[in-house]
């Protein structure tokens, strides 16, 4: 009897041991959220908010309709925006095609961001691009209004143009240190200048 036991304790160790090891996934979660097609309808439902990684926010997203279901893939050919908790995408022409970039402030300037992996010393990481865009800029600087990528070794130099109506927003960067928050709460201060009051 002990031997069959010790035989079985064996087995069951060797069987547990020689299973394949799967990495753990958290179950989908999901947030209201809402589309915007290629026809300029508006479509509700739920957006996942866990992605396998979190660069597939800019690749696209997965949706569920408002009814529920299956959530289904949602790419730059079917959405031109999306949106959900106070985030919102666009889609923008980036390097071989099209990506959805993250709106960090919206007005007469929009700010954006968009992640992807890339080798950073040898080591991969997740690194930003940012661009910047200014609405309502008059027909002497017409270029102005196209989406530009800003450097982040020589950003400031790159946003004077954009910021340059209101000199404090771009005074108080830091001339050699790029740092999101800041820059974006730059560009938000420039935008309260021109909001429209009613």
């Amino acid at each position: 009897m002990k031997k069959l036991f010790s035989i079985l304790s064996i087995g069951l160790a060797l069987s547990a041991v020689s299973q394949p090891k799967k990495a753990a996934k958290m179950a989908p979660m999901f947030s209201s959220g809402y589309y915007v097609a290629m026809k300029g309808d508006t479509v509700k439902g739920d957006i996942q908010l866990n992605p396998d990684d979190e660069t597939d926010f800019y690749h696209g997203f997965n949706f569920r309709g408002a009814r529920g279901g299956k959530p289904a893939l949602i790419g730059s050919k079917k959405a031109k925006a999306y949106g959900f908790d106070g985030k919102d995408f666009a889609v923008i022409p980036y390097e071989a095609g099209d990506i959805y970039a993250q709106y960090l402030t919206k007005g007469r300037l929009n700010f954006m961001e968009y992640k992807l992996h890339e080798k950073v010393d040898a080591v991969d990481a997740i690194v930003s691009v940012y661009f910047i865009q200014d609405t309502q800029a008059d027909d002497s600087e017409k270029e102005l209004r196209d989406l530009k990528q800003i450097s982040q070794k020589f950003y400031k130099r790159d946003l004077k143009p954009y910021l340059k109506a209101q000199p404090i927003s771009w005074n108080e960067l830091d001339k050699f240190t790029f740092d999101k928050n800041i820059t974006t709460a730059a560009v938000k201060d420039f935008n309260k200048y021109y909001e429209k009051t009613e």
